[in-house]
């Protein structure tokens, strides 16, 4: 299943987004999360601590390689997983496209 929240500001995209990330986690789901967000909290909501947020990798533009056909990964999701993602306390895998420090760039 993919699934994709998107909404103004303020309508609690985040907060959804992280409860049923986590909910789904705790029955034995895997779930990757992805927050798009140039103000990213997604982690927040996931449990992971504040005081992590300095070391959150971010996904940088040398991970797409664009071709005739579109845009394409340059490396498996697995790959990128590995070395770009951090994992929440009910086993939910996310990755951070930026940090507010970079907003606005993409």
């Amino acid at each position: 299943m993919k699934l994709a929240i998107a909404g103004k500001g303020g309508s609690g995209k985040t907060s959804i987004s992280g409860t049923m990330a986590r909910v789904l986690a705790r029955t034995g789901h895997g779930v990757l999360a992805i927050d798009g967000d140039s103000n990213p909290n997604l982690a927040l909501t996931l449990g992971i601590p504040a005081e992590r947020m300095g070391e959150m990798p971010t996904l940088s533009r040398d991970l797409l390689r664009r071709t005739d056909e579109g845009a394409e990964l340059a490396k498996t999701l697995d790959e990128v997983c590995e070395s770009h993602s951090v994992t929440g306390p009910d086993g939910v895998t996310l990755l951070v496209m930026a940090h507010p420090q970079h907003a606005g760039k993409g």
